[in-house]
């Protein structure tokens, strides 16, 4: 191989290899992350028939239902319970609120449940914990 070829063939790779990096550092700061735990303060051992749900929702607008953006269901309920939502970041609005709610049922019925808003920084990978309360007599 000529060196005119050799010096082409070098160029070309090196850039190549300078465009893959380029793409995987855009590719890690496109997402945002939003893990923590949820977790119960009562001395309790659930049924094995519990579910735990956990929602990533756009609270922004008043009088509507939230837009979930996200959503995770268990059957294994364990607390600690960790969750992590991963998400593109085009799918966050700037000026809008997001926060992430849980809620533990037992055969559909209604268990425990976050009772304070858990508003979520999508410029921030600090881990957020959830707390649920007990609700009625179970």
């Amino acid at each position: 191989m000529s060196k005119t070829m050799m010096r082409l063939f070098n160029g070309v790779l090196v850039a190549v290899v300078v465009l893959l990096g380029l793409g995987a550092c855009a590719s890690h700061n496109d997402l945002v992350s939003v893990s923590g735990e949820i977790m119960y303060r009562e001395r309790i051992v659930l049924p094995d028939n519990a579910v735990i749900k956990v929602q990533l929702k756009d609270v922004s607008l008043q009088d509507t239902k939230a837009i979930v953006m996200a959503e995770m269901t268990s059957d294994e309920v364990t607390t600690p319970h960790a969750f992590t939502f991963e998400l593109a970041r085009d799918q966050f609005q700037q000026g809008h609120t997001y926060a992430v709610g849980a809620r533990i049922e037992v055969e559909g019925k209604l268990w425990f449940i976050n009772t304070q808003s858990y508003v979520v920084d999508i410029n921030s990978n600090e881990a957020i914990n959830l707390i649920v309360n007990k609700v009625g007599n179970e």
